[in-house]
């Protein structure tokens, strides 16, 4: 180890307290205290949910655009998302269209709430040139199987008089057929990379009514209903001739059905988002001149290991057998399952010496402290 301490910090957000950038930018703050003379490079990270669009823009220094959608409950409102015009790159957040937070507390009813703004998202995206776009799927608050997405695309859905319907799940009780004649041409020369991190299917036991539907606000008895207006869904774009893949493919029921629609029907391609943006962000180029990495999130738990960020910057980390270690708001594993994940060290905001409402009320305080510990344990260990 050279004697000037080269550190990347590299955390996802601590939902509900703390963005990525925040929790890197207090971590950075512990390091120089532990040690001034530190050479930290900061790459927050995230998995494709809240907050993606604007942590790419900045890492990669992409123009950040705001555009005028339809929110899920057709109220207007101000959604932002990225672009490399450059390249013809740009990356948008499903949430800041559909996310649970922009959805009033009485109108959680996933039946009468749309995706329409995502589309009007891509189309922005469109207009202003992109030709690849990235779509992170975390957060979503709609269960709708992205029928607003493709309705905002050009997409009519039709009953059986030919009249057209509302593109969310009551107004498509009395769906007939799905015409495409109206589909944004341009979508067959885009590329569509989309992010999520789980793999669940559009219907069934594991599908996006069963299992993200009542987070969203669908009552357990209206789930079967739920997942049967998922099937004729996809069953009326599969007799129009544009179901590209079937609705069992992994992913499919990522973000309420917004995963079929750009999977199964957009033709889009899926990737785990913390894979993926670790590479868009250069992450192992930066490990490489590290003596150490720190990382962290809201919970070290056991769905720490499966897609999740810091899964992804231990599993780098170790290939290029720099050291990692993690501090997180609450850890609930022991040294041994932290030791065969891979970090050689972890702490905890809530760690016994204060209470969780200490925490919430400073977290960037306790974030910077558990590092600058962090950083002169290491120090000790190499010394």
């Amino acid at each position: 180890m050279s004697d000037t301490l080269r550190v990347v910090v590299c955390p996802d957000s601590y939902k509900g307290s703390l963005e990525a950038e925040e929790v890197a930018a207090a971590m950075a703050r512990g390091i120089h205290a532990a040690r001034p003379d530190a050479r930290v490079r900061s790459l927050p990270m995230a998995d494709g949910g809240e907050g993606t669009a604007r942590l790419v823009s900045h890492t990669l220094g992409w123009a950040w655009h705001l555009s005028d959608v339809t929110g899920p409950t057709g109220a207007h409102l101000s959604a932002g998302w990225g672009c490399d015009h450059r390249d013809r790159r740009a990356v948008i957040d499903v949430a800041s269209a559909c996310g649970l937070d922009r959805i009033p507390d009485d109108r959680h009813d996933p039946w009468q709430l749309h995706t329409v703004g995502v589309g009007e998202l891509i189309q922005a995206a469109l207009d202003a040139g992109a030709g690849h776009l990235l779509i992170g799927l975390g957060g979503s608050g709609t269960v709708d199987g992205g029928a607003g997405l493709l309705a905002a695309l050009g997409v009519r859905f039709l009953d059986a008089d030919g009249q057209p319907l509302p593109p969310h799940p009551a107004g498509l009780a009395a769906l007939d057929r799905v015409d495409f004649e109206g589909l944004d041409p341009r979508l067959a020369e885009v590329d569509i990379t989309v992010l999520n991190d789980v793999d669940n299917p559009l219907t069934g036991p594991h599908g996006a009514a069963a299992v993200f539907g009542p987070q969203k606000g669908l009552k357990a008895e209206d789930i079967p209903a739920m997942d049967a207006y998922m099937e004729r869904l996809a069953g009326a774009i599969e007799a129009a001739g544009h179901l590209l893949r079937p609705i069992d493919t992994p992913g499919a029921g990522a973000a309420g059905g917004l995963g079929f629609a750009l999977d199964c029907v957009l033709d889009g391609r899926a990737r785990m988002g913390a894979a993926y943006l670790a590479d868009l962000i250069g992450l192992d180029a930066a490990i490489h001149e590290a003596d150490l990495v720190i990382t962290g999130e809201g919970q070290l738990d056991g769905q720490t290991s499966h897609g999740k960020v810091v899964a992804e910057v231990v599993a780098h980390a170790r290939a290029l057998q720099v050291p990692v270690v993690a501090v997180a708001g609450s850890i609930a594993c022991d040294e041994a399952e932290m030791a065969a994940f891979g970090l050689h060290d972890a702490r905890a905001l809530c760690d016994g010496s204060i209470t969780l409402e200490e925490a919430l009320a400073r977290p960037t305080h306790f974030v910077a402290e558990r590092t600058r510990a962090l950083i002169q344990a290491f120090t000790d260990r190499a010394d």
